[in-house]
Protein backbone atom coordinates (compact mmCIF):
# COMPACT_ATOMS: atom_id res chain seq x y z
CA UNK A 1 0.00 0.00 0.00
CA UNK A 2 1.19 3.22 -1.04
CA UNK A 3 1.12 6.47 1.20
CA UNK A 4 0.77 10.46 1.41
CA UNK A 5 2.35 11.29 4.47
CA UNK A 6 0.55 14.24 5.82
CA UNK A 7 1.67 16.58 8.25
CA UNK A 8 -0.38 17.74 10.55
CA UNK A 9 0.65 21.08 11.83
CA UNK A 10 3.05 22.54 9.17
CA UNK A 11 6.96 22.01 8.01
CA UNK A 12 8.39 20.75 11.28
CA UNK A 13 6.27 17.90 11.35
CA UNK A 14 7.22 17.90 7.60
CA UNK A 15 10.69 17.44 8.39
CA UNK A 16 9.34 14.79 11.03
CA UNK A 17 8.12 12.65 8.59
CA UNK A 18 11.71 12.48 6.75
CA UNK A 19 12.75 11.92 9.96
CA UNK A 20 11.22 8.94 11.08
CA UNK A 21 10.35 7.74 7.48
CA UNK A 22 13.13 4.63 7.65
CA UNK A 23 10.67 3.05 11.35
CA UNK A 24 7.25 4.22 9.02
CA UNK A 25 7.97 2.59 5.83
CA UNK A 26 11.31 0.67 6.28
CA UNK A 27 10.49 -0.62 2.60
CA UNK A 28 9.84 2.74 0.74
CA UNK A 29 12.86 3.83 -1.31
CA UNK A 30 13.60 7.59 -0.82
CA UNK A 31 12.45 9.03 -3.93
CA UNK A 32 8.73 7.68 -3.52
CA UNK A 33 8.85 9.45 0.27
CA UNK A 34 5.63 12.53 -0.87
CA UNK A 35 4.67 14.46 2.18
CA UNK A 36 2.35 17.00 1.80
CA UNK A 37 2.27 20.11 4.48
CA UNK A 38 0.98 23.68 5.27
CA UNK A 39 2.87 26.91 5.82
CA UNK A 40 2.68 27.88 9.02
CA UNK A 41 6.09 29.34 10.19
CA UNK A 42 6.52 31.31 13.08
CA UNK A 43 6.79 35.20 13.40
CA UNK A 44 9.85 35.46 13.58
CA UNK A 45 10.01 34.19 9.76
CA UNK A 46 6.78 35.32 9.05
CA UNK A 47 5.59 38.43 10.44
CA UNK A 48 1.98 37.44 9.34
CA UNK A 49 -0.15 35.55 11.51
CA UNK A 50 -1.65 32.21 10.28
CA UNK A 51 -0.66 29.57 8.04
CA UNK A 52 -0.33 31.07 4.15
CA UNK A 53 -1.98 29.93 1.83
CA UNK A 54 -1.27 28.28 -1.95
CA UNK A 55 -2.33 31.46 -3.28
CA UNK A 56 0.12 33.00 -1.24
CA UNK A 57 3.48 31.59 -3.01
CA UNK A 58 4.68 31.73 -6.90
CA UNK A 59 6.37 29.00 -8.74
CA UNK A 60 4.81 26.00 -7.18
CA UNK A 61 4.94 23.00 -9.89
CA UNK A 62 1.76 21.69 -11.36
CA UNK A 63 0.69 18.56 -10.09
CA UNK A 64 -2.08 17.44 -12.36
CA UNK A 65 -2.91 20.99 -13.23
CA UNK A 66 -3.20 22.35 -9.91
CA UNK A 67 -0.14 24.02 -8.67
CA UNK A 68 1.27 22.50 -5.58
CA UNK A 69 4.46 20.85 -5.55
CA UNK A 70 7.18 22.76 -3.86
CA UNK A 71 10.86 23.36 -5.42
CA UNK A 72 14.22 25.75 -4.23
CA UNK A 73 12.41 27.94 -7.04
CA UNK A 74 9.23 28.13 -5.33
CA UNK A 75 8.80 31.76 -3.50
CA UNK A 76 6.16 33.25 -0.94
CA UNK A 77 4.35 36.76 -2.21
CA UNK A 78 5.44 39.23 0.58
CA UNK A 79 5.44 39.93 3.57
CA UNK A 80 5.38 36.11 3.57
CA UNK A 81 8.06 33.91 3.72
CA UNK A 82 8.46 30.14 4.25
CA UNK A 83 11.73 27.91 4.63
CA UNK A 84 9.72 25.12 2.72
CA UNK A 85 11.61 25.63 -0.56
CA UNK A 86 14.65 25.43 1.26
CA UNK A 87 13.93 22.36 2.51
CA UNK A 88 12.73 21.03 -0.49
CA UNK A 89 16.08 21.33 -1.74
CA UNK A 90 17.80 19.91 1.32
CA UNK A 91 16.06 16.72 1.08
CA UNK A 92 15.28 13.74 -0.47
CA UNK A 93 11.73 13.48 -0.91
CA UNK A 94 8.82 15.55 -3.12
CA UNK A 95 7.31 18.27 -0.48
CA UNK A 96 3.88 19.80 -1.44
CA UNK A 97 1.50 22.42 -0.22
CA UNK A 98 -1.82 22.15 1.05
CA UNK A 99 -3.71 24.94 2.40
CA UNK A 100 -6.37 25.24 4.85
CA UNK A 101 -8.36 28.56 4.28
CA UNK A 102 -11.04 26.21 2.99
CA UNK A 103 -11.62 24.12 6.11
CA UNK A 104 -12.05 20.39 6.17
CA UNK A 105 -14.29 20.14 2.99
CA UNK A 106 -11.62 21.90 1.06
CA UNK A 107 -8.27 20.47 2.16
CA UNK A 108 -9.76 16.51 1.63
CA UNK A 109 -10.29 17.61 -1.57
CA UNK A 110 -6.24 18.64 -2.06
CA UNK A 111 -5.72 15.54 -0.42
CA UNK A 112 -7.55 13.30 -2.60
CA UNK A 113 -6.63 15.05 -6.02
CA UNK A 114 -2.58 14.56 -4.95
CA UNK A 115 -3.53 11.11 -3.75
CA UNK A 116 -4.71 10.36 -6.41
CA UNK A 117 -2.08 12.17 -8.99
CA UNK A 118 0.75 10.48 -7.05
CA UNK A 119 -1.16 7.06 -7.17
CA UNK A 120 -1.03 6.97 -3.10
CA UNK A 121 -3.86 5.19 -1.81
CA UNK A 122 -3.78 6.04 1.69
CA UNK A 123 -2.79 8.94 3.68
CA UNK A 124 -0.40 9.41 7.01
CA UNK A 125 -1.16 11.56 9.21
CA UNK A 126 2.29 12.51 11.04
CA UNK A 127 2.40 14.73 14.80
CA UNK A 128 5.35 15.21 16.30
CA UNK A 129 4.66 15.42 20.10
CA UNK A 130 1.69 14.26 19.58
CA UNK A 131 -1.13 16.90 20.78
CA UNK A 132 -3.38 15.52 17.95
CA UNK A 133 -4.65 13.02 20.36
CA UNK A 134 -5.67 15.88 22.88
CA UNK A 135 -9.15 15.89 24.47
CA UNK A 136 -9.36 19.68 24.29
CA UNK A 137 -9.37 20.17 27.84
CA UNK A 138 -5.80 19.76 28.71
CA UNK A 139 -3.90 22.60 30.24
CA UNK A 140 -1.04 22.39 28.25
CA UNK A 141 -2.48 22.32 25.46
CA UNK A 142 -1.26 25.29 23.01
CA UNK A 143 -1.79 24.84 19.51
CA UNK A 144 -4.61 21.95 18.42
CA UNK A 145 -5.95 24.19 15.39
CA UNK A 146 -3.80 23.03 12.44
CA UNK A 147 -3.12 19.55 13.59
CA UNK A 148 -7.29 18.64 14.22
CA UNK A 149 -8.10 20.15 11.23
CA UNK A 150 -5.69 18.42 9.23
CA UNK A 151 -6.50 15.10 10.56
CA UNK A 152 -10.10 16.00 10.03
CA UNK A 153 -9.63 17.01 6.36
CA UNK A 154 -7.69 13.50 6.22
CA UNK A 155 -10.95 11.21 8.16
CA UNK A 156 -13.05 13.21 5.45
CA UNK A 157 -11.07 12.51 2.60
CA UNK A 158 -12.59 8.53 2.16
CA UNK A 159 -9.16 7.64 2.03
CA UNK A 160 -7.59 5.20 4.68
CA UNK A 161 -6.13 7.07 7.12
CA UNK A 162 -3.12 5.95 9.68
CA UNK A 163 -2.18 8.50 12.34
CA UNK A 164 1.86 8.39 13.59
CA UNK A 165 3.03 10.08 16.38
CA UNK A 166 6.85 11.05 16.37
CA UNK A 167 8.39 11.58 20.20
CA UNK A 168 5.80 11.52 22.37
CA UNK A 169 5.23 14.53 24.24
CA UNK A 170 8.57 16.48 22.55
CA UNK A 171 6.11 19.73 21.56
CA UNK A 172 5.64 20.31 25.20
CA UNK A 173 2.11 20.04 25.47
CA UNK A 174 0.64 17.20 26.49
CA UNK A 175 3.61 14.78 28.37
CA UNK A 176 4.56 11.85 26.57
CA UNK A 177 3.00 9.52 29.39
CA UNK A 178 -0.77 11.79 28.78
CA UNK A 179 0.05 10.89 24.48
CA UNK A 180 0.91 7.27 24.99
CA UNK A 181 -1.58 5.70 27.35
CA UNK A 182 -4.18 7.71 24.95
CA UNK A 183 -2.22 6.17 21.81
CA UNK A 184 -2.39 2.86 23.46
CA UNK A 185 -6.21 3.05 24.78
CA UNK A 186 -7.85 3.65 21.06
CA UNK A 187 -5.00 0.50 19.94
CA UNK A 188 -1.73 2.42 18.99
CA UNK A 189 1.53 0.53 18.82
CA UNK A 190 5.34 1.34 18.96
CA UNK A 191 6.34 0.64 15.94
CA UNK A 192 10.41 2.05 16.51
CA UNK A 193 12.73 4.19 18.00
CA UNK A 194 14.53 6.26 16.02
CA UNK A 195 18.24 6.26 15.72
CA UNK A 196 21.38 7.99 14.97
CA UNK A 197 21.21 6.75 11.29
CA UNK A 198 17.91 8.40 10.89
CA UNK A 199 19.07 11.77 12.32
CA UNK A 200 21.99 11.74 10.15
CA UNK A 201 19.75 11.53 6.85
CA UNK A 202 18.25 14.84 7.78
CA UNK A 203 21.38 16.28 10.10
CA UNK A 204 21.79 19.10 7.48
CA UNK A 205 17.92 19.91 7.73
CA UNK A 206 17.88 19.97 11.45
CA UNK A 207 20.93 22.52 11.68
CA UNK A 208 18.93 25.09 10.32
CA UNK A 209 15.08 24.33 10.22
CA UNK A 210 13.32 26.17 13.18
CA UNK A 211 11.41 23.48 14.48
CA UNK A 212 12.04 22.66 18.15
CA UNK A 213 10.26 19.40 18.63
CA UNK A 214 11.59 17.49 15.74
CA UNK A 215 15.04 18.60 17.23
CA UNK A 216 13.87 17.26 20.42
CA UNK A 217 13.01 14.26 18.67
CA UNK A 218 16.09 13.87 16.74
CA UNK A 219 18.31 14.42 19.98
CA UNK A 220 16.58 12.31 22.32
CA UNK A 221 18.04 9.65 19.34
CA UNK A 222 21.67 11.46 19.39
CA UNK A 223 21.23 10.30 23.35
CA UNK A 224 20.60 13.85 24.87
CA UNK A 225 18.70 13.17 28.44
CA UNK A 226 17.17 16.39 30.29
CA UNK A 227 14.75 19.12 30.07
CA UNK A 228 14.52 21.49 27.31
CA UNK A 229 13.50 25.10 27.97
CA UNK A 230 11.32 25.78 24.61
CA UNK A 231 8.71 28.75 23.24
CA UNK A 232 7.32 30.85 25.54
CA UNK A 233 9.22 29.97 28.48
CA UNK A 234 6.30 26.92 29.52
CA UNK A 235 7.78 24.32 31.98
CA UNK A 236 10.87 22.46 30.85
CA UNK A 237 10.43 19.66 28.35
CA UNK A 238 11.88 16.22 29.50
CA UNK A 239 13.73 14.19 27.31
CA UNK A 240 14.01 11.00 27.94
CA UNK A 241 13.73 7.85 25.54
CA UNK A 242 10.36 7.90 24.85
CA UNK A 243 11.21 11.03 23.06
CA UNK A 244 12.60 9.67 20.42
CA UNK A 245 9.95 6.42 19.97
CA UNK A 246 7.53 6.47 16.90
CA UNK A 247 3.69 5.05 17.19
CA UNK A 248 1.30 4.52 14.64
CA UNK A 249 -2.32 4.04 15.04
CA UNK A 250 -3.92 1.80 11.99
CA UNK A 251 -7.16 2.43 12.63
CA UNK A 252 -8.41 5.88 12.62
CA UNK A 253 -12.52 6.57 13.73
CA UNK A 254 -13.75 10.11 13.82
CA UNK A 255 -15.40 10.06 17.06
CA UNK A 256 -12.12 8.67 19.04
CA UNK A 257 -10.78 12.53 18.12
CA UNK A 258 -13.18 15.07 19.30
CA UNK A 259 -11.27 17.86 17.74
CA UNK A 260 -10.94 16.95 14.03
CA UNK A 261 -15.06 15.39 14.51
CA UNK A 262 -15.78 18.97 15.82
CA UNK A 263 -14.01 20.16 12.90
CA UNK A 264 -15.11 17.91 10.17
CA UNK A 265 -17.73 19.98 7.91
CA UNK A 266 -15.68 23.61 8.32
CA UNK A 267 -15.77 25.23 5.21
CA UNK A 268 -12.78 27.95 6.24
CA UNK A 269 -9.95 28.48 8.34
CA UNK A 270 -12.33 30.90 10.47
CA UNK A 271 -14.63 28.89 10.88
CA UNK A 272 -12.50 26.35 12.41
CA UNK A 273 -10.82 28.63 14.21
CA UNK A 274 -14.47 29.51 16.02
CA UNK A 275 -14.75 25.74 17.13
CA UNK A 276 -11.63 25.21 18.65
CA UNK A 277 -11.97 28.60 20.85
CA UNK A 278 -15.11 27.53 21.43
CA UNK A 279 -14.46 24.14 22.93
CA UNK A 280 -10.75 24.54 24.40
CA UNK A 281 -9.10 27.21 26.12
CA UNK A 282 -6.36 28.31 23.24
CA UNK A 283 -6.35 29.52 20.36
CA UNK A 284 -2.58 30.08 18.11
CA UNK A 285 -4.12 32.31 15.72
CA UNK A 286 -5.43 34.62 18.39
CA UNK A 287 -1.94 34.05 20.28
CA UNK A 288 -0.05 35.22 17.07
CA UNK A 289 -2.10 38.61 16.33
CA UNK A 290 -1.05 39.55 20.03
CA UNK A 291 2.23 38.62 19.21
CA UNK A 292 2.27 40.40 16.16
CA UNK A 293 1.01 43.43 17.66
CA UNK A 294 3.61 43.06 20.67
CA UNK A 295 6.73 43.36 18.71
CA UNK A 296 5.55 46.31 16.94
CA UNK A 297 4.66 48.10 20.21
CA UNK A 298 6.93 47.08 22.81
CA UNK A 299 10.70 47.96 22.86
CA UNK A 300 12.93 45.39 22.64
CA UNK A 301 14.55 44.30 25.70
CA UNK A 302 18.45 44.11 26.71
CA UNK A 303 18.45 40.25 27.55
CA UNK A 304 21.93 38.34 26.80
CA UNK A 305 21.68 34.92 25.96
CA UNK A 306 23.79 34.22 29.37
CA UNK A 307 20.96 35.45 31.55
CA UNK A 308 18.31 33.14 29.83
CA UNK A 309 20.57 31.10 30.83
CA UNK A 310 20.68 31.32 34.47
CA UNK A 311 17.01 31.73 34.43
CA UNK A 312 16.57 28.45 32.68
CA UNK A 313 18.41 26.83 35.01
CA UNK A 314 16.89 28.32 37.91
CA UNK A 315 13.62 26.53 36.20
CA UNK A 316 15.62 23.14 36.30
CA UNK A 317 16.12 23.18 32.49
CA UNK A 318 19.46 21.71 30.62
CA UNK A 319 19.39 22.96 27.34
CA UNK A 320 17.18 25.58 25.57
CA UNK A 321 16.29 25.16 21.75
CA UNK A 322 17.32 27.86 19.27
CA UNK A 323 14.06 29.32 19.02
CA UNK A 324 13.45 30.18 22.49
CA UNK A 325 16.60 31.91 22.49
CA UNK A 326 15.74 33.90 19.77
CA UNK A 327 12.50 34.51 21.51
CA UNK A 328 13.71 35.73 25.04
CA UNK A 329 16.84 37.46 23.81
CA UNK A 330 15.72 39.47 20.50
CA UNK A 331 18.00 37.87 18.32
CA UNK A 332 21.28 36.96 20.63
CA UNK A 333 22.18 34.14 19.50
CA UNK A 334 25.69 32.46 20.64
CA UNK A 335 28.26 32.59 17.61
CA UNK A 336 29.89 30.05 19.17
CA UNK A 337 29.53 26.60 18.93
CA UNK A 338 31.03 25.09 21.94
CA UNK A 339 27.29 25.23 23.70
CA UNK A 340 25.74 23.35 20.86
CA UNK A 341 24.08 20.05 21.02
CA UNK A 342 25.81 17.68 17.83
CA UNK A 343 25.00 20.58 15.56
CA UNK A 344 21.44 20.36 16.32
CA UNK A 345 19.20 23.93 16.98
CA UNK A 346 19.61 23.02 20.89
CA UNK A 347 21.80 24.66 23.33
CA UNK A 348 23.46 23.61 26.77
CA UNK A 349 22.60 26.11 29.42
CA UNK A 350 25.49 25.63 31.76
CA UNK A 351 27.60 27.00 28.65
CA UNK A 352 25.50 29.35 27.72
CA UNK A 353 25.74 31.27 31.35
CA UNK A 354 29.49 31.15 31.31
CA UNK A 355 29.57 33.24 28.62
Amino acid sequence: MSTLFVAAGGGGDALGVLLARRVLEPEMDDGDVFVSTCAWERLRIDPVPGPRSRGDFIGLRLVDGVRAEISTTTDTLPPGRSVLPRLAGDVDARLFLHDLADGAVGLAEQLQHLARALGADSLTVVDVGGDVVARGDEPGLLSPLADSLTLAAALRSGLPVRLAVVGPGVDGELPAEQVIAILGGLGGTQVGTLGTADVDRVGDSLGWHPTEATTLAAAAARGLRGAVEMRRGQTPVPVSEASATVWRLDAVVTYDFPLAEALINTRSLGSAETIIRGITTVDELDYERRRARERREIPSRTVTAADIANASLARGASHITTRRLLEATSGDVPSYETARFDGLGLWALEALARG
